[in-house]
């Protein structure tokens, strides 16, 4: 007896397509959301390389201050040192120019802006040659910063303004962490940048003591 070969049927290999096609429907979306989360992956890891890096720089920024003596418009001496909770300005060495061969004004400053996903901050570097002078007009000297100063920007894309905070060893209740640092003989012992408060979000302080005062520190032990 001879048995013929049944073949499918119009619905069968219709319904074989839809699975194969459902099938690598799936494969794909799978694949999708895998290579998404790869680049997801490796978007966190570089925005977290690249914070760092700048926190790194700030750092050093912010352990450089030189303890250079000015007089103002106003007849005070004083350290060249001057800073509030959203600004700082400063005389350090800026070794990547030229070897750190002369003194730069550098100013630490923030800026707000208005972006796609609202307002945003970044702190923004500038700097200018250190020159002596016999009266010092600190607003005239961040005017021109601004003006002819391209600023390099450390921090991008922040949902707040960061603080600036500068502690007093001698303050009359002991030390204090104050929001301004104004004619003062001295570097501030420790300067402080905080990042707003988020609502239930741990907030990572940078904490530096400028390099002559760590001298200072441990030389005292």
């Amino acid at each position: 007896m001879k048995y013929r070969t049944r073949g499918f049927t119009l619905i069968e290999l219709m319904v074989a397509l839809t699975l194969t096609t459902l099938v690598a429907m799936l494969a794909y979306g799978g694949l999708q959301i895998t290579l998404d989360s790869w680049r997801r992956a490796e978007a966190r890891q570089q925005a977290m390389e690249l914070r760092s890096l700048s926190q790194s720089l700030l750092r050093r920024l912010l352990e450089s201050p030189v303890p250079f003596s000015v007089t103002d418009d106003e007849e005070v001496a004083q350290a060249a040192f001057r800073g509030d909770e959203g600004t700082l300005l400063f005389v350090a060495r800026l070794p990547a120019l030229d070897q750190g061969e002369r003194l730069y004004w550098i100013q630490l400053a923030q800026e707000k802006q208005l972006t796609p996903k609202g307002l945003r901050w970044r702190l923004l570097m500038r700097y200018l040659p250190f020159e002596e002078s016999q009266t010092l007009n600190w607003t005239v000297l961040e005017q021109a910063l601004v003006d002819s100063a391209e600023p390099r920007v450390l921090l991008d894309g922040m949902p707040r303004a960061w603080r600036f905070a500068y502690l007093d060893p001698r303050a009359e209740r002991g030390s204090e962490w104050l929001t301004e640092w104004r004619q003062r003989g001295d570097l501030p012992m420790l300067i402080r940048l905080t990042p707003a408060r988020r609502r239930g979000e741990a907030v990572g302080e940078l904490v530096v003591a400028p390099r002559e005062r760590a001298h200072a520190i441990l030389g005292s032990r």
